[in-house]
């Protein structure tokens, strides 16, 4: 982390349970994290499906609120904004959901989507907003704007969509942005396109962005820094490049291991970090992803967890058997 730049958004121990369906248990999505994200910069949080990135990411824009611990956005801790406290932290941070389909009102016209926050803000005349809509619609891509304004949801494509979402949640110029998982309901193509656009969009602003993704391809597109998640646990943090190309936890390498391989499969490294079966049993007390290691210390991962320490490199990981990428270790 740049020492020389402010920290946006700091989650300090935060813990978030969920009741299970049944009513009779809770799952735990997020377990102690410790997280910061510099102003100005793009922070990919990366892990699979139920890692509880999303979870983390609703927290920062007070969707939900955590059971334990602490969450800082602009120096202001969120459980206690009330008011007109929480009215400019409103307008301030935004977030783009992952599924336009059902983040759109399918009653609501482009230009009323997009408009809704700024009558909500009520500081504009409605020619204003008229104009402060056509703007953000061009900014995303959509042209001649003044055509998509009287469109609904069903008449647009799915990436369409996801550039009206983004238009909406542009519109108050809000200083942070958080994006979960924008393009999972896009193909490839379109995919690439919705990145370039945040990445512009970021770029052109010097807004900070938290980027939500299952993809480390993804988040080495367009983050710079990134931490890597794991049943509710930050396993791994730093530097985009260095964690995809130097990982240090098990579970990066895992993570690096499934992605696609094209051409020469064979000359690229492999980890081989990623048992085949998981291990039988729990181990409540000990690293979480031990079940599913291949190279852990059974009488220490098993009991113990490891808590995030320095790698060098601006890197740090929370594994007993992880070592600085220069030397030899793991």
């Amino acid at each position: 982390m740049d020492s020389s730049r402010a920290t946006a958004i700091e989650l300090q121990g935060v813990t978030k349970s969920f009741r299970t369906q049944s009513g009779r248990g809770t799952v735990v999505a997020l377990d102690a994290v410790d997280l910061a994200v510099e102003t100005g910069e793009i922070f990919g949080l990366v892990g699979e499906s139920g890692s509880g990135k999303t979870t983390a990411g609703r927290l920062m824009v007070r969707l939900d609120r955590a059971d334990e611990g602490v969450v800082r956005v602009a120096g202001a801790d969120l459980n206690r904004l009330r008011g007109k406290g929480l009215r400019d932290f409103r307008r301030k941070v935004q977030m783009i959901f992952q599924d336009p389909y059902q983040s759109l009102n399918p009653y609501m016209s482009v230009s009323d989507t997009v408009g809704e926050p700024l009558i909500i803000a009520g500081e504009l005349s409605p020619a204003e907003r008229r104009q402060k809509v056509l703007q953000m619609l061009a900014t995303v891509g959509l042209g001649p704007p003044e055509a998509f304004l009287r469109r609904y949801p069903h008449q647009l494509s799915g990436g369409q969509r996801q550039r009206v979402a983004i238009a909406r949640a542009m519109v108050l110029d809000p200083e942070i942005m958080v994006a979960d998982e924008p393009t999972s309901m896009l193909d490839a193509s379109m995919a690439v396109q919705i990145y370039q656009l945040l990445a512009s969009i970021q770029a052109g602003r010097a807004m900070t962005m938290v980027f939500i993704t299952h993809s480390l391809a993804a988040a080495h597109y367009l983050c710079d820094r990134i931490a890597v998640i794991y049943r509710g646990v930050v396993v791994e943090c730093g530097p985009a490049e260095t964690v995809i190309f130097h990982p240090r936890h098990p579970y990066t390498r895992a993570l690096m291991d499934a992605l696609p391989r094209h051409g020469r499969p064979g000359a690229q490294r492999r980890y081989g970090t990623l048992r085949p079966e998981p291990r039988p049993g729990r181990f409540p007390g000990g690293c979480v992803f031990f079940d599913h290691c291949n190279r852990a210390d059974p009488h220490r991962c098993a009991h113990r967890r490891p808590a995030l320490r320095s790698m060098g490199d601006g890197v740090s990981a929370a594994c007993f058997l992880a070592a600085p990428h220069r030397s030899r270790g793991m």
